[in-house]
């Protein structure tokens, strides 16, 4: 890797670069965009492996399915592989003592290259979506650590997707794996979502803003979008839950728990 040093270097002295970052107001991303599109490449090989990778480890299973499902399928093998790393490296955000001093504009290099990673993989999802939109559809720094936690419960929505397309669907396995993406879901995202938002929003009408106007009001307005969609999702989840796991089928999984 240090071999790889200079060159990485010569990228993020490129003046072009340099400019474009300061004049969109993000200075501190000259240091760290030759990461972001390195590690949107490497989201993008993983999809492109996925699929092979699964066909040794499911076998027929795998390969019974369509195409469309196929291709679905390395979508969520990236998004799981994602999501495990940022939430792991999240964690560690909260207790960083400079961004605690400093919630709001605290710099710490860890939290950065977190950012780079969450960065480079809706860079990937922005180019998966554009590139085949039919298929797929339109789709702070102590804050942000936050807000990537909701990622959570995402580890567990794929693995329910996945055992449907196994053919585990209404399964035991499922079912406890059902019971864990509600419960997450619950405390990451209406929980502790709603009380970093309400904290969010208060520090910034405290403290103020180091963007424009608009931008800020931009992203109030779509943070409370967020969150009320979150809300709705977690009510139809529960739906699902009920009609797909009969009173039978969950009076008879705490039994055998």
């Amino acid at each position: 890797m240090a071999s790889l040093a200079p060159y990485y270097q010569q990228l993020v002295d490129l003046p072009a670069a340099q400019s474009l970052c300061v004049l969109v107001g993000l200075p501190k991303l000259v240091s760290y965009w030759p990461a972001l599109l390195g590690i949107s490449i490497v989201f993008q090989l993983l999809r492109l492996s996925s699929n092979t990778l699964s066909s040794l480890v499911f076998g027929a299973k795998f390969d019974s399915l369509s195409a469309r499902q196929k291709y679905d399928w390395g979508i969520r093998v990236v998004s799981q592989v994602h999501a495990i790393i940022v939430v792991v490296l999240a964690v560690p955000v909260f207790f960083k003592e400079e961004l605690r001093r400093d919630t709001l504009y605290g710099f710490n290099d860890h939290a950065a290259q977190l950012y780079t990673i969450v960065c480079g993989y809706f860079l990937w999802d922005i180019f998966v979506s554009v590139s085949d939109v039919k298929k797929v559809g339109a789709g702070f720094v102590y804050y942000g650590a936050s807000f990537i936690m909701f990622e959570a419960s995402t580890i567990f929505l794929n693995i329910n997707w996945w055992l449907d397309k196994l053919g585990m669907t209404g399964s035991r396995l499922q079912f406890y794996n059902a019971s864990i993406l509600l419960s997450l879901y619950f405390i990451v995202r209406i929980v502790f979502g709603t009380y970093m938002s309400y904290s969010l929003f208060k520090d910034l009408d405290a403290h103020g803003t180091q963007t424009s106007t608009t931008l800020y009001y931009l992203y109030r307005v779509g943070n409370h979008a967020i969150l009320g969609l979150s809300y709705y999702w977690f009510y139809l989840m529960i739906s699902a839950v009920k009609k797909r796991f009969p009173t039978k089928v969950v009076d008879k999984a705490k039994k055998v728990a």
